[in-house]
């Protein structure tokens, strides 16, 4: 049996952010951390995208940066000074290879691959059975999906299913200086959809289908969006492929246990990736952040919610309406977008307005299908049908 003061289990995005913060704390307080996962990161198999005002701890591995937007729907199209934020892009990739390296030179933490079989706590200790050696710790973080048994009853589930493609054409096609953070015009008979573009040069760009549905679709489906979509939005006849990417994010208002003994969940596990966007990753920084600043504190890792639980609750109103079709997600970020300030809706999908804020948010959205949504949404979660 070996004995670390924390283990961290799961090295994707949100085990090796806490991984890489927790380094100058582990290095004041001599303390000796692991972390494992079932296999070796690399590659570039996926993308990060988010909007902060100030460089955080990720900015040298930040591959792009636009301080401008654009959306476009049938409704309306528009572009979108978003300053002071910046909308940044993370390429997997380089944050395996960074993380790696911050990790591999410090001798207080240990890197292992390995199947992470079992975890929980006893005597005051957490436990993980990693192929059948027992490890303990003070603490255990665990970015390893939660088994529970789904309440369609009580609770709406939807998935974010994405495929993207960097494509390369032979003109000028994009502006380097704007990124299309959301175009809905795309079909949407198949659940609330849309594309977005992140511009890497002037012929060179990821172009991502997203849909919001129950269920994923065939692959060649996401094929010929994107193509119908380079072709008729882009305007690109001829172009080539040079990357892809696919990936499923669940968009959910089951409640989801932060912490069960001495075993603390981080990232979509431990319910940080925002129901009704599903964007991550800067909730994974805010969580990761909060962590260790306990730790250099008071030397213990639980903390209190890092936001309100009133957005879980406009999460959870969302996907109520997104589930039953009675407003489509094009019609509600339009009217979002059209009638508020964009600084002010990134704030709002960020978790970080006042109450006031959102008031004045929720005055410009279709108030009666949102009123009617809250309460058969606390009619479903008391059992009234």
């Amino acid at each position: 049996m070996g004995h670390f003061d924390y283990i961290i289990a799961g090295g994707g995005c949100s085990g090796r952010s806490l991984a890489v913060r927790m380094l100058p704390y582990l290095r004041a307080f001599n303390k000796r951390a692991l972390l494992v996962d079932k296999e070796l990161k690399k590659g570039n198999d996926k993308t990060w995208c988010f909007w902060e005002k100030h460089p955080d701890t990720f900015e040298p591995i930040v591959y792009r940066k636009w301080d401008r937007l654009s959306f476009s729907s049938s409704f309306i199209d528009q572009e979108l000074d978003i300053q002071p934020y910046q909308y940044k892009m993370i390429r997997s990739e380089d944050f395996y290879c960074y993380t790696d390296d911050q990790l591999d030179k410090d001798d207080h933490i240990q890197c292992i691959n390995g199947n992470v079989e079992e975890l929980y706590t006893k005597k005051e200790l957490a436990h993980v059975r990693i192929d059948g050696a027992l490890y303990t710790a003070d603490y255990i973080f665990s970015s390893i999906p939660q088994a529970f048994k789904k309440r369609p009853d009580r609770y709406q589930y939807l998935l974010q299913h994405f495929q993207g493609w960097v494509i390369e054409t032979e003109g000028q096609t994009f502006n380097p200086d704007c990124a299309t953070l959301m175009d809905f015009n795309t079909p949407q008979q198949v659940g609330t959809s849309f594309v977005y573009v992140l511009p890497l040069g002037s012929n060179r760009a990821l172009v991502e289908y997203t849909v919001f549905s129950e269920k994923e679709l065939p692959a060649e489906y996401y094929s010929a969006a994107l193509e119908q979509y380079i072709t008729e939005q882009l305007h690109c006849k001829k172009y080539s492929i040079k990357a892809q990417e696919y990936g499923v994010i669940p968009m959910s208002d089951h409640p989801i246990r932060k912490q069960r003994g001495r075993i603390i969940y981080l990232g979509t596990a431990g319910g940080f990736t925002k129901g009704s966007t599903g964007y991550t990753f800067s909730f994974i920084q805010r969580h990761t952040a909060a962590i260790v600043e306990k730790l250099i504190r008071q030397g213990d890792p639980r903390i209190p919610p890092v936001t309100a639980q009133r957005f879980n609750t406009y999460d959870g109103i969302l996907l109520h309406l997104l589930s039953r079709g009675r407003l489509s997600g094009e019609k509600i970020f339009s009217k979002m977008f059209e009638e508020n300030s964009p600084v002010q809706v990134l704030k709002f999908l960020d978790n970080d307005t006042s109450i006031l804020e959102e008031l004045q948010l929720f005055s410009t959205l279709q108030k009666k299908e949102f009123a009617l949504a809250f309460l058969r949404r606390t009619f479903k979660l008391m059992g009234i049908n």
